[in-house]
């Protein structure tokens, strides 16, 4: 016997980089297995590669996953979840102040809804001097998961798979190998590198202020969540 087939409900949000509608459905028992198994493993790749699977799966719409910047990952995966599982969330928090005596974890509940994407999409295009400039994408989920620290070395080698094209007063040059531009970008000094460095440091983000009371202490307190690991991890 054939048994009766479910439908799914479709949602619609917008990227946050280039305000795109995004159509998307809540993930499925068997989606959702997925995730908590990378979950209960705590590798932050095998959690991307689980998060990067269910997005592939339930975004109808015509679209790259690999292609988009983290925080249009982590802000289709937020939509995501709540319409999958529910907007509001349970946190259980401490002090910010890790001197504070009062050490009790107050259970706040925060609304998916209300936690959005803070700071400027910029263009990507950093002027080195008069004559030079170079043109950056935002890093994305497979960027990410080639990086094993946060070391200076691994910093570099995100600026070199991050770039599209180099640009002068006359051409646009957009054919080269990542040792070519790694060669190049050994040329700038300390101060041309630190403008690129800028621009990966000030990516939008997930990002959320948490106000709340300690029912121990009395004592009122502010957090500020970033990033979508503050949230589910």
């Amino acid at each position: 016997m054939n048994l009766p087939q479910l439908t799914s409900p479709e949602f619609v949000t917008k990227l946050p980089s280039t305000g795109k509608e995004i159509t998307y459905r809540p993930f499925l028992v068997r989606e959702e297995k997925i995730l908590l198994i990378a979950l209960e493993g705590g590798d932050e790749k095998e959690i991307s590669r689980a998060i990067f699977n269910i997005l592939s799966a339930c975004i109808i719409s015509d679209i790259k996953i690999d292609e988009l910047a983290t925080f249009d990952v982590e802000f289709l995966f937020l939509k995501l979840r709540g319409k999958s599982v529910g907007e509001v969330i349970e946190l259980k928090l401490q002090h910010s102040d890790p001197d504070s005596a009062c050490k009790h974890r107050t259970e706040v509940e925060v609304n998916l809804d209300d936690i959005n994407v803070v700071g400027v999409v910029g263009d990507g295009k950093i002027q080195i001097n008069d004559e030079l400039g170079i043109k950056l994408r935002y890093a994305g989920i497979n960027d990410v998961d080639k990086i094993d620290s946060n070391s200076s070395e691994q910093l570099y080698s995100l600026v070199v798979q991050c770039v599209e094209y180099i640009y002068d007063t006359e051409e646009v040059y957009e054919d080269f190998t990542k040792k070519e531009m790694s060669d190049w970008l050994e040329q700038l000094n300390s101060a041309q590198f630190k403008k690129i460095t800028d621009f990966f440091e000030a990516s939008p983000k997930l990002s959320h202020t948490i106000e709340w009371k300690c029912p121990e202490c009395g004592e009122k307190d502010t957090i500020v969540l970033e990033g979508m690991q503050s949230f589910f991890m």
